[in-house]
């Protein structure tokens, strides 16, 4: 996946890291971003959570069982911030995974923190609980922090963002992606 700013359109990392999928509304056929481990250094990088060095040792982790794991984290965090965004109170089931998976990557490891923020060392980059704990942190983090007012799902893809916007209207993930898009569809309609 060649991630573009595009994919960081959610305000907070934890919605970005929601939102990697193509499309949630009218998923295409191939609609995973998370293919191989590469692709979540890839994002870690982009997202500006961790340096060159460390994506790459994400990059290169080879558990089977990595990609499945933070694709849960993935899904959970969706399942959370969407239910928050629609203003259906919060599920259970999805910040329980979230907290345990956060747990999971801390027994038996020493993690330092940065401020609120886990804060791996280079040689942690190269494990994949403590990589997964710390995705599933950043939606904790988000789910105690984020305004939930301003959390909105964009009606188009389904991708969660929080809006910052001026007058609290935001309506589109992204204006040029989405909200052209819906522009076109509602002009071909009436044509």
């Amino acid at each position: 996946t060649a991630w573009v700013p595009e994919h960081f359109i959610g305000g907070h990392p934890a919605l970005d890291l929601a939102n990697a999928v193509f499309d949630r509304r009218n998923p295409p056929p191939h609609n995973e971003l998370f293919n191989a481990a590469a692709d979540i250094g890839g994002w870690l990088f982009s997202a500006g959570l961790s340096n060159e060095a460390d994506a790459g040792a994400v990059a290169a982790i080879r558990d089977r069982n990595f990609l499945e794991d933070v694709r849960e984290v993935r899904e959970a965090s969706y399942a959370l911030f969407d239910a928050i965004a629609a203003d259906k109170g919060i599920p259970s089931k999805p910040l329980g995974l979230l907290f345990s998976r956060a747990a999971s990557g801390l027994e038996a490891r020493q993690i330092a923190w940065d401020g609120t923020r886990f804060d791996l060392s280079s040689l942690q980059w190269r494990d994949p609980a403590p990589v997964t704990a710390f995705l599933a942190h950043l939606s904790i983090e988000a789910f105690f922090t984020l305004p939930r007012a301003k959390l909105h799902a964009c009606p188009r893809c389904g991708w969660l963002f929080v809006d910052t916007s001026r007058g609290g209207k935001r309506r589109w993930c992204n204006m040029r992606v989405c909200g052209n898009r819906e522009k076109i569809a509602r002009h071909r309609g009436h044509g």
